[in-house]
């Protein structure tokens, strides 16, 4: 897939949202630049060293590149023979209001239809989790009409794969439903909620005998990949809980009963505060992907990082043709403009190309267009924002340090304030780094900021 050279081709080689398939000629590495941690490399050894199922967490900033790592993760756990079932939560579940009754489900749909297309025979174990969701979910004679229904389309090909079994189709429709339907989600989720212990006792059936019949298969345990829950929603609960707690600190010991490994992605706030440490207490080990590092800390005179806006630059130049498409100043706006953020950069340069004057001149992605496209970048942080925050934003950016507090989580989920880390010290150096933050460079931009800013800076008047 060589670098586009046409402005359409290069429109859609930046598309933001799209991660990258392991060995794609646009992967580059930026390890160097995230504080030299490989965390692929230190997931795939806690699954392969462990005799006992792990439950890890993998977090981020959305947009920093964890989808690709974790495909990168499921081809290396798959080429030692273990048997992964990936998904994304978000293509069966609503990211706006998700409990973990709904995650469950979704897991139990997700490994049914794996294993199925695998030609992998979960026996009785199928029979014995259909028959509870029958008597559970379903009154009897509702459940002969849905099992009709189902066998029916199955039958005919529509709208269900026709291999898929009963109980796969079944937890499908009820996926589906709890995502577009509010009194049938209600419904679902009340009768659920008070036989958790034999979901996760059906659901652990489910997955002993896919792990006996993949083992027999020359293959290794079951893990579990659930990429994009650090999409959810966070409300406000009340009491001072939000919905990021409840999924995963109130019922995080459901999400670690699977007996399997699993691999949860998590939103970045939570790696702060109190929710830290209960999330330390329930899951083994929680991943931090950082911003690549575009620039160095302000306390230590800010400035370039020369490393990382070389990576940015790559990143760039594997997708689109730099030399044919883009004056060298546009370049490195992006580079500094998106603050390190990778899907912040592509963007930069898809909403450019919107902004081009003249398609036939030479290096047509202009400076000017760059700084057009930043503009819409800015206008979303400025519709955003609570104006009471910008003096705590201004005390970040000063000395790259956030407070452990519910503004400044919100802060880091809405990602105005975006997490970095240094490489390690010396060889020898016993002290770990610490990640430090800084704010994203558009909300630099904003008027409100920069009056902040200046506010902070002037001295004070002696009385």
């Amino acid at each position: 897939m060589p670098p586009a050279k046409t402005l359409r081709d290069a429109y859609n080689a930046a598309n933001p949202t799209e991660p990258l398939s392991p060995g794609d000629p646009r992967y580059v590495d930026c390890t160097d630049v995230r504080g030299d941690e490989d965390t692929v490399r230190k997931m795939f050894r806690i699954i392969s060293f462990s005799d006992k199922p792990t439950h890890q967490l993998f977090t981020g900033h959305r947009g920093c590149g964890k989808s690709t790592e974790l495909l990168r993760l499921k081809e290396r756990l798959e080429g030692d023979k273990f048997y992964v079932v990936y998904f994304a939560a978000d293509e069966d579940l609503d990211a706006n209001d998700l409990t973990y009754t709904d995650l469950l489900l979704s897991v139990a749909r997700r490994v049914i239809a794996q294993t199925s297309n695998d030609e992998i025979n979960l026996g009785d174990a199928l029979k014995t989790v259909e028959t509870w969701f029958a008597e559970v979910v379903y009154e009897q004679s509702e459940w002969k009409r849905v099992e009709q229904e189902l066998t029916s389309q199955a039958e005919i090909g529509l709208p269900l794969p026709k291999g898929i079994p009963l109980i796969g189709r079944v937890l499908t429709r009820l996926t589906e439903q709890i995502k577009t339907g509010d009194e049938i989600k209600k419904q679902i989720r009340q009768r659920l909620d008070s036989k958790i212990p034999q979901l996760i006792g059906g659901l652990n059936d489910l997955l002993n005998r896919a792990d006996v019949e993949v083992q027999r298969a020359g293959k290794k345990a079951v893990t579990v990949i659930v990429d994009n829950l650090d999409r959810v929603t966070r409300k406000d609960l009340g009491d001072g809980r939000t919905s990021h707690d409840a999924l995963f600190i109130e019922h995080g010991d459901q999400l670690c009963a699977l007996r399997c490994h699993t691999i949860y992605t998590v939103p970045i706030s939570m790696m702060y505060g109190l929710s830290a440490r209960d999330l330390g207490g329930i899951f083994d080990r929680a991943q931090v992907l950082p911003m690549i590092k575009s620039h160095e800390p302000q306390v230590s005179g800010g400035g370039p990082s020369p490393a990382g806006v070389q990576r940015l630059r790559d990143i760039i130049g594997r997708r689109i043709d730099v030399g044919v498409l883009c004056e060298p100043e546009a370049v490195e706006y992006f580079c500094q403009a998106c603050g390190g953020h990778p899907r912040d950069l592509m963007t930069l340069v898809r909403n450019s190309i919107e902004y081009v004057e003249d398609e036939n001149q030479p290096r047509p992605i202009t400076l000017a267009a760059a700084r057009r496209a930043e503009g819409q970048l800015v206008s979303a942080f400025a519709r955003m924002i609570p104006e009471d925050y910008f003096e705590k934003l201004v005390a970040v950016h000063q000395t790259n340090k956030i407070k452990k507090d519910d503004d400044h989580q919100k802060m880091l989920f809405s990602q105005s304030v975006l997490e970095y880390a240094d490489e390690p010290d010396e060889a020898g150096s016993d002290t770990e780094k610490e990640p430090w933050h800084d704010v994203h460079p558009a909300v630099q931009k904003l008027k409100s900021f920069r009056e902040a800013l200046n506010e902070r800076s002037r001295p004070a008047v002696e009385s």
